[in-house]
């Protein structure tokens, strides 16, 4: 089915890094110092914020929730963990991440572009130890993520600074003036039999969930548009089976997260020719600018996003993606459900790959 769009409905999937509304106060460890700093960003979904203030750009449930936090150099995340899939894209500076009960269990360092998928139930924790506007995105897994769980001691060091958390989501801040409820049930650290339950993972195990931009090796033909002029691009597979036709681009990890992660590299004048998609789809820009024309000669509207710039494409519609900058462009894109989206090429598009030796088998693989 096609689909049409409003140029409102337009504007509002559009979400400009200037538009991002900082919540200062999002967690359990607001006040704790090394943390107090850090600014969260509720972009797509209800995210796992604790505040009841933060303001999030689109609510529409996407099968995942994407968000993301500024902290200037020295500032820590504290120890948390998560039921859903959480992924982090570095978009600017340089992070170190930690994990295990006590947050000693091993490091990574990571810089700008790559990708980090931390496994469920361990604990993780990240610093800025890069510049002082290091900027960070996180996916998350499903549309609800469920809440966040703190390492006991963050849990402890929140009550020195009047702040408590209940089991429904509220954070309570005492210092100033709020009661905690006398129905309501306080979050208890978790005990020493639960923490002894959790797995342990070594550095070398968890370095086979980062990817390394600077060590990316490119794929240059993974969709039937690749030798159309204007269609060229190099992509790489992150999380998920991906986006690519090809069948021998392979991905990162494979495993369920309840969304697909892909990269894409163009020079000016390149991306994707006209395809439409019935999964949710988010694109944000890491590097140059990106033009997303929707309708299938782009007569439903376009826009050019620059770097740290979003927009959620609508299911069902055709997009163009080009880049148009002066520079190479990076392009990261996120796409709902575990398998592998199926695109659904313009038949101009299917036409004129055909004349340069390219075509789609029954099951939308590319054959050369």
């Amino acid at each position: 089915m096609l689909m049409t769009i409003v140029k409102e409905e337009f504007k509002k999937r559009v979400i400009r890094f200037d538009e991002l509304v900082a919540d200062k106060a999002a967690f359990i460890d607001a006040k704790t110092p090394g943390s107090d700093k850090k600014e969260n960003f509720t972009i797509i979904g209800p995210g796992v914020s604790e505040s009841s203030n933060r303001v999030i750009n689109l609510e529409e449930a996407h099968g995942f929730n994407f968000g993301a936090a500024a902290m200037p150099n020295g500032t820590k995340n504290s120890l948390h963990s998560h039921l859903t899939a959480e992924v982090f894209i570095v978009a600017k500076g340089t992070w170190r991440f930690f994990w295990g009960n006590d947050g000693k269990e091993g490091e990574a360092i990571l810089k700008a572009g790559d990708v980090f998928s931390i496994p469920t139930k361990i604990f993780r924790a990240f610093e800025n130890i890069g510049s002082d506007d290091g900027f960070l995105y996180c996916i998350l897994g499903e549309d609800n993520p469920g809440k966040v769980t703190w390492a006991p001691q963050v849990l402890r060091a929140a009550e020195g600074y009047g702040l408590v958390l209940l089991e429904d989501g509220r954070l309570i801040d005492t210092t100033a003036g709020q009661e905690v409820p006398a129905d309501a049930k306080v979050v208890k650290p978790i005990s020493s039999a639960e923490l002894a339950l959790i797995p342990k993972i070594s550095e070398e195990e968890m370095s086979k969930q980062i990817f390394r931009f600077q060590e990316r090796v490119p794929h240059s033909e993974s969709f039937l548009d690749c030798r159309i002029p204007g269609g060229e691009k190099k992509s790489y597979g992150l999380i998920g089976p991906g986006m690519a036709e090809a069948v021998d681009r392979s991905t990162l990890l494979s495993y369920k997260h309840s969304f697909n992660l892909e990269l894409i590299e163009a020079e000016p004048g390149n991306g994707f020719k006209s395809f439409k998609l019935s999964n949710k789809q988010v694109v944000f820009v890491q590097k140059g600018e990106w033009k997303i024309s929707l309708g299938e000669k782009g007569e439903e509207g376009e826009v050019v996003l620059t770097e740290k710039d979003i927009m959620s494409v609508p299911v069902d519609v055709y997009r163009q993606i080009e880049c148009v900058g002066k520079d190479t462009g990076i392009l990261f894109i996120i796409n709902s459900g575990d398998d592998r989206p199926i695109l659904e090429w313009a038949p101009e598009v299917i036409n004129a790959a055909q004349k340069t030796g390219l075509q789609l088998d029954e099951n939308n693989r590319l054959i050369k």
